[in-house]
């Protein structure tokens, strides 16, 4: 199953993203694999694949095309992207034009050396036409149109819509569902899903578009993109610019925004930051140039550090760990966390704020195991609730903090 946003997104690759990109050059790294998919059909000699590889707002880092020629899967690809930068990879396959298979969110991490990805496999295709893409709590929907009707792609489902009456706003119900429906007022939406209404949702921005923060302390300073505009401010409010919002440009190792109407440059690095004064870790370190002025200090959001895909523990205070391969967090949008405490699964919230990450109330399923694992589930969620803090260690790690901001309660790693 893959997420209904990235169809729409696939299907831009063989239209051309409009997106800045960058040329080879000194300070590159190539990127390379093999297509396949699952299904036994033999590609003919116009099918045609793009691999592209996008770093932070977007930015496209390379990419290349392959005519199969007769060829069949796996087919071989490699291209060059700046050193220096994480991001992930997207691919198409194309049939008599037309898209066939697809793979997004394959992410690479910041680097010197060859990206090596291995075979992909992609998952077949139907693309939503004039698609909008939302998301709703943890889960991600589309609305558009297949074969000349409104649909709802949902839970890996295409749920065709008809047009009801409504006081404001555009409301559709489900043709053959009435318990699914889909309202949008503006850049806000409602979602109805056999019944169960999902948490408020709202359009997903393209990521040349998305909000951006970066800021700093002594002086006290921001820029902060809007899809519009730049703001930047200085010296604890003692100077304010607002300039259109730039371009972005990958160099190895960076982002760069060039302001020159407001005497400005941003340069973001991708490389982690901590505020100076809270210790809170950004995923970004930010330079900013205003009148020949140099400002330090971090970029990005907190939040993304945590979400994406789940944490493995990997300690849990000093006790050793008991089938740890059963321990995990997931950090979801909008505040939400889910996991497994090794025998029942547990759900809460979490909150971020300027000098620190606090856990709600956990609750979890009622099943029985045996008491080392029930202990261990306790300890676990004792544990979330006494983090007043996190941190991202050299190797990649999560660290989940106690009062302290020092002691580590929980230990987390990607796999």
């Amino acid at each position: 199953m893959f997420r209904s946003h990235v169809l729409f997104m696939a299907v831009c690759l063989v239209i051309g993203s409009g997106l800045p990109s960058v040329g080879q050059g000194d300070g590159t790294r190539e990127v390379a694999g093999a297509l396949t998919y699952p299904q036994k059909i033999a590609l003919p000699p116009d099918a045609r694949a793009t691999v592209q590889a996008t770093g932070r707002f977007g930015v496209v880092l390379g990419d290349v095309e392959i005519t199969s020629d007769g060829r069949q899967a796996p087919l071989d690809f490699e291209f060059t992207i700046p050193a220096g930068l994480s991001g992930s990879v997207r691919a198409l396959i194309e049939v008599h034009d037309a898209p066939r298979w697809v793979i997004s969110d394959v992410p690479f991490e910041a680097g010197e050396t060859t990206v090596a990805l291995g075979e992909l496999f992609l998952d077949p295709v139907t693309p939503l036409a004039f698609a909008k893409d939302f998301i709703c709590g943890d889960m991600r929907v589309s609305v558009g149109m297949l074969d000349d009707e409104v649909t709802l792609r949902a839970e890996g489902r295409d749920i065709p819509l008809e047009q009801v009456r409504a006081a404001s706003g555009a409301r559709y119900e489900g043709v053959n569902e009435p318990g699914t429906g889909f309202w949008s007022k503006g850049d806000v939406a409602l979602v109805r899903l056999n019944g169960t209404e999902l948490p408020e949702c709202r359009e997903v921005l393209p990521p040349a578009e998305s909000p951006y923060r970066a800021r700093g302390n002594e002086p006290g300073w921001h820029i902060s993109f809007t899809a519009q505009t730049a703001e930047i401010v200085t010296d604890y409010g003692a100077t304010t610019r607002e300039v259109p919002r730039p371009d972005v440009q990958a160099v190895p190792g960076a982002y760069e925004f060039d302001m020159p109407d407001a005497n400005a440059h941003l340069r973001i690095e991708d490389s982690l930051c901590r505020d100076n004064m809270t210790g809170m870790p950004y995923p970004d370190t930010a330079y900013l140039t205003l009148d020949e002025r140099l400002f330090r200090g971090c970029g990005g959001d907190p939040a993304d550090l945590l979400t994406g895909s789940a944490w493995r523990i990997t300690a849990l205070g000093d006790a050793a760990l008991i089938e740890p391969e059963r321990l995990s967090l997931n950090f979801l949008d909008a505040g939400r966390v889910a996991g497994s405490g090794g025998c029942n699964r547990i759900v809460g919230g979490f909150s971020l704020t300027g000098e620190g990450l606090q856990f709600g109330p956990m609750a979890s399923t009622m099943m029985a195991c045996p008491d080392p694992l029930m202990d261990q589930e306790r300890r676990m969620i004792d544990a979330l609730e006494q983090v007043v803090a996190f941190d991202v260690g050299a190797d990649g790690r999560l660290h989940l903090l106690g009062e302290d901001h020092k002691t580590v309660l929980i230990e987390a790693a990607r796999p």
